[in-house]
C-alpha cells in the first residue's frame, strides 16, 4: 500500500500533494471507498495517544480549620468527648443543640482561650495546641462574644484601633520596620473609621460602650474583630443578649459578611440565620457531634431522632 501511495505522489504537483488525505492513495489506485482503513503512521498514532491522556486530578482543596479527637473536661465534668471535624475556607459553619451540649466550649476551644484536655486543632496547616506563637494565629480568627465584652473605660474608635494599633508595633519592633508609632495609629484610626461608616455608626467614634444599645455594641464589636483582617470569625451566641428588636440589625451584618465569602463558625439559637445563611449545620448533643449536614437535610429531613426532638421545640 505504501508503494502505491509512492507512485501517486510521483503523478501529482507539489501543492496538490499537501492537500491529498492519507487515505486518497487508495481511491485513486484501488477504486477503494473512503471508508476503507489506513494505516497510521507513527506521528498518528502518538497524537492520538496524547489525546487519551486523562486530565491530572485538581489537588484537594486543604481545610481551615482541623480538629482531631478533641476532648474537654472541667474537673470530672466530660463537656466535649472525641470530637473530629473539618472545615473549609468559605463555610458558613452554624452549631446548634440544646443548652449544655458542649457548643460554646468547642468555639472557645479552636483559638484555644479554653484549652483542650486531649486532642488537637490545626489551623492553616499549624498545630495550635503546641503553638510556640499562638498570637500570630489567633489574630486570624476573630471572636464575637455573646455579651460584647467592649472595654467600658475606652472610646469605640479605641476599642476598635486597639488590637491592630498593638500587633503593628509589635511587628515593628519584631521585624525592625520604619514606620512610625504615629503613622501606625493615624492608619488604624482611618480604617475603623471605614468599618463604622459600613454600619452607620461613625458619629459614634467619640462614644462610650455605656451610651450605645445593645445592637450597637455587637456591630462594633463585630467590626473590633474585622478591623484584624481575620480568616475566620467566630460567634458565640451573638443575639441571645439582645432585645427582639435589635436582633435584626445585628444578623444582617452577619449575613453580609457572609455573602462576602467570609469564613465563619456561629455558635447560635437562631434557626431562621442557621436554615438561611448557613452552608453547613453542626448538631451537637452530650458533647458530640450527633449530626452534620446541610440546611435541607438538618431542617427539611432530619434522619436523628434526638434532632428531630430538638427541632420540634425551637421551631
Amino acid at each position: 500500500m505504501q508503494e502505491k501511495q509512492d507512485g501517486l505522489e510521483e503523478l501529482l504537483p507539489q501543492e496538490a500533494q499537501e492537500e491529498v488525505p492519507a487515505s486518497a492513495g487508495t481511491q485513486f489506485e484501488g477504486g477503494m471507498s473512503e471508508e476503507q482503513p489506513v494505516e497510521e503512521t507513527a506521528s498518528e498514532t502518538a497524537f492520538s495517544e496524547e489525546e487519551t491522556i486523562p486530565e491530572a486530578p485538581m489537588p484537594e482543596k486543604q481545610p481551615l480549620i482541623r480538629v482531631e479527637g478533641l476532648k474537654k473536661s472541667f474537673g470530672d465534668l466530660e463537656v466535649l468527648k472525641d470530637i473530629s471535624v473539618e472545615i473549609c475556607e468559605g463555610e458558613k459553619v452554624v452549631i446548634i443543640g440544646p443548652s449544655g451540649s458542649g457548643k460554646s466550649t468547642f468555639l472557645r476551644c479552636l483559638n484555644l482561650l479554653e484549652i483542650p484536655t486531649e486532642g488537637a486543632i490545626y489551623f492553616e496547616g499549624a498545630e495550635l495546641t503546641h503553638a510556640s506563637d499562638l498570637d500570630s494565629h489567633r489574630r486570624k480568627m476573630g471572636m464575637v462574644f455573646q455579651h460584647f465584652n467592649l472595654f467600658p473605660h475606652l472610646t469605640v474608635l479605641k476599642n476598635i484601633t486597639l488590637a491592630p494599633v498593638s500587633a503593628r508595633l509589635h511587628d515593628r519592633r519584631k521585624n525592625k520596620l520604619k514606620i512610625t508609632r504615629k503613622q501606625i495609629v493615624e492608619e488604624e484610626k482611618a480604617r475603623a473609621m471605614k468599618l463604622l461608616a459600613r454600619i452607620g455608626l461613625e458619629e459614634k467614634a467619640t462614644a462610650y460602650p455605656a451610651t450605645l444599645s445593645g445592637g450597637q455594641k455587637q456591630r462594633i464589636a463585630i467590626v473590633r474583630s474585622l478591623a484584624m483582617n481575620p480568616k475566620v470569625l467566630l460567634f458565640d451566641e451573638p443575639t441571645s443578649a439582645l432585645d427582639p428588636e435589635m436582633v435584626g440589625e445585628v444578623l444582617a451584618l452577619m449575613k453580609e459578611l457572609a455573602d462576602e465569602g467570609m469564613t465563619m463558625i456561629v455558635v447560635t439559637h437562631e434557626m431562621r440565620f442557621a436554615r438561611e445563611v448557613s452552608t453547613r449545620v453542626l448538631f451537637m448533643d452530650e458533647g458530640r457531634i450527633a449530626v452534620d449536614g446541610t440546611p435541607e437535610e438538618v431542617f427539611g429531613d432530619p434522619k436523628d431522632e434526638r434532632l428531630k426532638s430538638f427541632l420540634s421545640k425551637v421551631l
